[in-house]
């Protein structure tokens, strides 16, 4: 159990630097590493237990849309990361974005990388 908490938080951490590199200059994490597995600790958190209540909410919605309401969601999880990480006041620890469409595509990567790694880490 704890293994697995362990190599999620690792697997986000990354996935997250990874993004980060993909929208070079439109969406950042600061503070370095320990930025990246702060970020990362509260994006799973958010993950595990909101975006859950979240679907069960926006089930009609994601139904009508087959799913692509799912994307709405990932960006709601990600502001609400966002909002935490200011609201909790990590020294220089945050998530930075240059337009609004930077949410959407660090959403979309982040959803498809979560996907991977819930895939990985259940074989």
């Amino acid at each position: 159990m704890i293994r697995r908490f362990l190599l999620h938080l690792v697997a986000n951490a990354a996935a997250l630097y990874f993004v980060s590199l993909m929208l070079d200059g439109d969406f950042a994490i600061t503070g370095g590493i320990q930025g990246y597995f702060v970020t990362a600790f509260i994006f799973g958190f958010i993950n595990a237990l909101v975006k859950p209540i979240l679907k069960i909410i926006a089930l009609p919605l994601i139904l009508m849309t087959f799913g692509l309401f799912t994307l709405v969601l990932n960006i709601v999880v990600l502001f609400l990361a966002r909002y935490a990480l200011n609201v909790l006041q990590f020294q220089g620890i945050g998530i930075e974005f240059k337009h609004i469409a930077a949410f959407f595509y660090a959403s979309l990567l982040l959803g498809v990388a979560n996907l991977l790694i819930s895939w990985l880490t259940d074989k």
